[in-house]
């Protein structure tokens, strides 16, 4: 149990709030492949509606999470797409500890808090409390998978380091064959399909610690590479530089041309990522519409079962997981 607390104390604390979700700004680019013109989430999708902590739009389905390691694969018929992102920037109100709790494990941590905040002596140490407390609970993140390819059934690989809430939006006529979300964080998924065609990997205190395999951004040339950063710096020098770009081509190409396949079960027709493993909000699966479809409410909500989760605020998930913040 004491691992819970203090295993995160080092990491930068986690983004506080009354976690609910800011609506996505029509404006905000989305991420595309390279054969798709740069567009906005508003000339996609009319928007969807904002998550709130008051009014939890779905009960939380637990999907069972296989400790060997099997997960859904593409269907032969179905078109595949890869996600990797670091994480994204729209909190919702879904938290969650990593490990399947009760109500004596939140009794043992809330007298192990009430123990560490008294034997705090400097302001070090109790900054150090506060920070292993608020990096104890996990808070999703969202990001709006949009499909609009209606051509073939679409299977979703989504993979990032941080706890993602994947909102999948479908537009009129689009099929879903499948969703995995491979992550270190555990994931969720908003309006998915059935569990049987649904898989959660995560490394976190996990029983799939083993099948956790960590993203990449796509494979980019030493040439783009070169030209970036002559734009940058006309007169740089880069001759220490090429030997470690093209080991990383080499290896993100050989990522994606048989590790990415076995994972999905095919080559993906999509790779979306914003190549160097930032975050972003939403993606675009599949060609610009010609009008913006209208946005769905969250009708279904699922989870790995080897979480406890919380929809709410922030502080009142900490008092149900017997974290009380330190002041």
């Amino acid at each position: 149990m004491r691992h819970l607390i203090w295993a995160s104390a080092l990491v930068i604390i986690s983004a506080c709030g009354n976690g609910g979700s800011a609506s996505m700004d029509p404006s905000m680019p989305l991420v595309v492949t390279d054969d798709v013109a740069p567009t906005v989430y508003g000339a996609v999708s009319s928007g969807t509606p904002s998550l709130r902590p008051s009014t939890q739009p779905a009960p939380l389905e637990a999907v069972r999470t296989s400790a060997s390691c099997r997960t859904p694969k593409a269907s032969s018929r179905a078109k595949a797409a890869y996600v990797y992102t670091y994480g994204g920037g729209i909190t919702t109100p879904l938290h969650h500890i990593d490990r399947k709790d009760t109500p004596e494990a939140i009794a043992e941590r809330e007298a192990l808090v009430r123990e560490q905040k008294k034997k705090a002596k400097t302001a070090m140490q109790r900054e150090a409390i506060g920070m292993a407390i608020g990096n104890a609970v996990a808070n999703s993140r969202q990001i709006d998978v949009l499909v609009t390819d209606t051509s073939a059934p679409v299977f979703l690989y989504l993979t990032s380091y941080d706890s993602v809430l994947w909102n999948i939006q479908r537009a009129p006529g689009v099929e879903i064959d499948g969703v995995v979300v491979n992550s270190y964080n555990a994931g969720a998924i908003a309006n998915g399909v059935d569990a049987a065609r649904t898989g959660f990997i995560s490394y976190d205190n996990s029983p799939t610690q083993k099948c956790y395999v960590g993203g990449k951004g796509r494979a980019i040339p030493v040439k783009e590479r070169v030209a970036s950063a002559r734009k940058l710096n006309p007169n740089v020098d880069l001759s220490h530089y090429k030997e470690q770009w093209e080991q990383e081509y080499r290896d993100a190409s050989r990522f994606f041309r048989q590790d990415v396949k076995r994972l999905v079960g095919k080559r993906p027709h999509w790779i979306l990522n914003n190549a160097r493993g930032g975050q972003f909000n939403a993606v675009l699966v599949g060609p610009a519409p010609t009008a913006p479809f209208e946005g769905q409410p969250t009708s279904r909500l699922q989870i790995p079962d080897h979480i406890t989760p919380y929809w709410g605020n922030r502080k009142d998930a900490y008092k149900a997981f017997g974290l009380a913040p330190s002041s």
